[in-house]
């Protein structure tokens, strides 16, 4: 098939291609509005996110209507138990960095390609056995240095296969037994999170229980991460990082709205875990809660503890999060207002062999934009947004983050949480703030493109701990194909 040959070929790295593609990348979306072809998804055409949530057996009894429906349900049996659906997506981003990494690492004036594809199939075999299959290229073109370990690129490799039995009685409510490589996706994402921002996804090797207990759905796991590395069929399990816990979710009923509320525990074990005090094993569980509610009035508050061992002394570490917004349905552009709050604890004490730093784990990499140049560990985050739908389909979003170091006796670390700058003795507590504007355009249900740019003013602390820039800017223009 055609798009397993473009994953392949890689796109080349001259300046006056990537001239052409962000110049195509601006275009797209301007010419398809034009035309009008901003067409809504139905409920039959989902191209939901993780991609194993996709159920095309309904196309059995419906009309074929679009382009790829006949490879997104064929028949394997006379009565379409037995059925096989594939499915894929294409992505071309460019990103280009102003001062990279505080200024500590060489400026790439003209900025790089990245190019992710991924083809799955989903094989299901009658309503108790279903087996899915992910295969993924990721690759850089023109980043000076190479690709960034990890996140930029993975030659071709096996992204998920996993298989799925349905235990007892089938049907919505159903109990599922999970079996292999794949993605997990918690709640708002501050713990568990899709890889959805780098070039290079993320899952996980490992069981996965998904149950139902009256209103309640339960979903327990035992995984290792995978290990991302750049070549052709060899990532493997993280030999010593484990991951286990139970999460509970389910939605209130009142008199005038619903609300959401989750419950959850997980657990994790590595070696040589590094955090701004020192080296040492991990062994940390973390307790956490959630309520939330979507309509006019948002919100979106959770709260989580953290206990444990690290090396010979203890882990006592916390984060309280809440976001709230506003949709004003009657104004110009719709806008939706936003506040969020976020707080994370930092070490207290470098020369104590106690750990009071906040360990994310999977997070989101959205937590400081699409750069990802701060992750939530030792961190206060205040940032205002309002977003805006200028056109069906269409929506302009525009923020300003303010960021603390929450400990000034710790470092800043990264979303995967890593020490990107270390606490050096400076006692300067904030840490900088970060004006954003994005805008998605979903030109038709396989179609999208967006355009993200971030400038970050960094605080006296970077300056003074790693002698930093004062600024740092992104831009990234990309577009996707999901069929």
């Amino acid at each position: 098939m055609l798009p397993c040959r473009i994953a392949i070929a890689p796109l080349r790295s001259s300046k006056p291609s990537r001239l052409m593609l962000i110049a195509a990348m601006v275009a797209a979306p301007v010419a398809a509005l034009a035309q009008g072809t901003g067409v809504p998804p139905t409920d039959l055409h989902r191209y939901p996110l993780p991609t194993y949530e996709e159920d095309w057996r309904a196309l059995q009894k419906s009309d074929r209507t679009d382009v790829w429906d006949p490879i997104k349900f064929v028949p394997l049996s006379a009565d379409g138990a037995i059925s096989l659906s594939l499915g894929g997506e294409a992505r071309a981003t460019y990103e280009r960095f102003g001062n990279p990494n505080f200024g500590l690492t060489p400026s790439d004036p003209a900025g790089y390609l990245l190019q992710r594809y991924l083809l799955h199939t989903d094989l299901r075999l009658g309503s108790r056995v279903r087996v899915w299959t992910e295969f993924n290229s990721s690759l850089e073109n023109g980043r000076i240095g190479g690709p960034r370990p990890v996140i930029d690129e993975d030659k071709l490799d096996l992204h998920q296969a996993f298989v799925d039995v349905t235990v007892g009685a089938t049907g919505p409510s159903a109990a599922v037994l999970r079996v292999g490589r794949q993605e997990i996706a918690l709640g708002a994402g501050r713990m568990y999170a899709l890889r959805e921002g780098p070039n290079v996804p993320f899952s996980f090797d490992g069981v996965r229980v998904i149950a139902h207990a009256g209103p309640w759905r339960l979903d327990g796991w035992a995984a290792r991460p995978v290990d991302t590395t750049p070549g052709v069929f060899d990532d493997g399990s993280a030999a010593s990082f484990d991951v286990w816990g139970v999460y509970g979710s389910r939605v209130i009923a009142l008199s005038t709205k619903s609300v959401g509320l989750d419950l959850y525990y997980m657990g994790l074990v590595r070696d040589a875990a590094h955090f701004d005090q020192g080296t040492a094993n991990e062994n940390r569980h973390t307790f956490g809660a959630r309520v939330w509610h979507r309509g006019v009035w948002a919100y979106d508050a959770e709260a989580m503890l953290q206990a444990g061992r690290f090396g010979s002394g203890d882990i006592r570490a916390w984060r309280s999060a809440i976001e709230g917004s506003h949709l004003l349905t009657d104004a110009v552009w719709s806008p939706r207002f936003a506040l969020v709050l976020d707080a994370a604890s930092g070490d207290k004490n470098p020369t104590d062999p106690n750990l009071q730093t906040f360990n994310a784990m999977f997070q989101s990499g959205l937590y400081s934009g699409r750069a990802q140049l701060l992750g939530p560990s030792n961190s206060i985050r205040f940032e205002p947004s309002v977003t805006f739908a200028p056109a069906r389909q269409v929506l302009l979003s525009v923020g300003w983050g303010f960021y603390w170091r929450q400990s000034v006796d710790d470092a800043l670390y990264s979303i995967s949480g890593q020490v990107i700058v270390p606490s050096n003795g400076v006692t300067e507590r904030y840490e900088g703030s970060r004006p954003t504007i994005q805008i998605d355009c979903h030109l038709t249900r396989h179609l999208s493109a967006h355009v993200n740019y971030i400038y970050a003013f960094n605080g006296r602390f970077e300056e003074q701990s790693i002698h930093a820039t004062p600024t740092m800017s992104y831009v990234s223009p990309w577009v996707t194909y999901r069929f």
